[in-house]
């Protein structure tokens, strides 16, 4: 639940970073039930595929971890009611949730094919919920390294350099199990944003 907005000078929305950490858990949580669903509806299409999915899954879920976890370093380190700068001014929140609740509605019809488990994942990892992610491990990072916990900071640098290989194993998984090339070339964006699908 969102709550505690401050206003900026011109009356616009400004989150506060409670807000910010509260909206990246439940968005990567969301992801995590969503991936976790998949290998149940369409595991008996291919073994294989439902190992791939149970993955994405766990990733998600960590994500959700770390992000519950740096909460709680930036409360005792920066404080949690300080106004959020550095997001993206084209920032969508609304449309991630959108997305989000229309994938829900989607994979809980029980009716899904291979290829729509492949377009589900496409459109949850087009979202920009991995912007939040990234600009919270940001954040993160800073609180760490003013905590002088470098232990912490090398787990960070690992989960940054996971954020991409959990693109590039959602492309090589597409090729290997869907076959189908304009899901490839749709999922080959996510990681190259120029280039025109």
């Amino acid at each position: 639940m969102v709550t505690g907005n401050c206003q900026d000078s011109a009356g616009g929305q400004i989150m506060i970073l409670s807000e910010v950490f509260d909206i990246c858990k439940d968005i990567e949580l969301r992801h995590a039930k969503l991936y976790a669903n998949l290998p149940l509806i369409l595991g008996e299409l291919d073994e294989r595929a439902a190992v791939f999915w149970e993955s994405m899954s766990t990733a998600e879920w960590q994500h959700y971890i770390m992000v519950d976890f740096g909460r709680s370093i930036c409360e005792k380190t920066v404080g949690l009611d300080q106004p959020v700068g550095g997001l993206p001014n084209n920032f969508h929140m609304d449309q991630i949730f959108e997305i989000l609740a229309q994938k829900e509605a989607r994979i809980f019809r029980e009716e899904l094919s291979f290829k729509d488990g492949f377009e589900i994942a496409i459109e949850l990892e087009g979202t920009e919920s991995d912007d939040l992610y990234i600009y919270l491990t940001s954040v993160i990072k800073q609180a760490v390294y003013e905590r002088n916990q470098p232990y912490l900071m090398d787990r960070l640098k690992r989960i940054e350099k996971e954020m991409t290989s959990h693109h590039v194993s959602l492309i090589e998984a597409t090729k290997k199990l869907s076959r189908d090339p304009e899901l490839v070339q749709r999922e080959n964006a996510l990681l190259h944003p120029e280039v025109i699908a």
